[in-house]
C-alpha cells in the first residue's frame, strides 16, 4: 500500500484504507472514496485531480496522503 499522492498521472488504484477524523472519512465516503473503490489520478500536485466513478474531484496533497491505495491495471471496475 502507498499514499494516493505517490501515484502518477493516469494511474489507477484501489482504495485500501482511509485515515483521519471520522467526519473527514465520512465526507470522502459520500464523495465515493471508500475502501474497495477505484480512483484514477488525472493530475497530480496541488490540488490533485482525481477521477472517481466518472466524477472529477480535487484534493490537497495532505488529504491524498491519508488515502492508502494499491495500484491496479488501467481498467476501472464497474461501480
Amino acid at each position: 500500500m502507498l499514499p494516493l499522492d505517490m501515484l502518477r498521472a493516469g494511474e489507477w488504484a484501489e482504495v485500501e484504507d482511509v485515515s483521519g477524523q471520522p467526519a473527514w472519512v465520512g465526507r470522502l465516503a459520500e464523495l465515493g472514496i471508500r475502501q474497495g473503490c477505484r480512483v484514477q489520478v488525472v493530475q497530480p500536485g496541488s490540488p490533485c485531480l482525481l477521477n472517481v466513478a466518472g466524477c472529477r474531484l480535487c484534493l490537497r496533497p495532505g488529504e491524498c496522503s491519508q488515502i492508502l491505495v494499491r495500484p491496479v491495471d488501467d481498467t476501472p471496475a464497474v461501480v
